[in-house]
């Protein structure tokens, strides 16, 4: 398992809560699950900010927007990489 970009707390990444926490990886689709785990890019969430509720990131556009740029920006910052590189492995510009 990889080390998440965003997070090295085992807690929700949005509230902070330590209960119900699912692991949701960022970029998700056509192999990119896969390279989310690979890469860093995912986050613990509790299940309400995940997909128990309208203010889960499966639900809401604005948490999903706000976490795959903030993931970009951090996977780019780590890996010393242009957002032509983000886009050759994820296929997206978020930023």
């Amino acid at each position: 398992m990889s080390k998440s970009l965003l997070s090295d707390a085992r807690r929700c990444y949005v509230c902070g809560t330590t209960l119900s926490l699912h692991k949701h990886h960022i970029y998700a689709g056509h192999g990119r699950r896969d390279m989310s785990e690979k890469e860093g890019c995912w986050v613990y969430l509790c299940g309400p900010h995940h997909n128990l509720s309208d203010k889960g990131v499966h639900f809401n556009p604005e948490l999903d927007q706000k976490l795959k740029a903030r993931c970009e920006q951090a996977w780019m910052d780590a890996n010393n990489a242009t957002i032509s590189e983000f886009l050759r492995i994820f296929g997206r510009n978020y930023l």
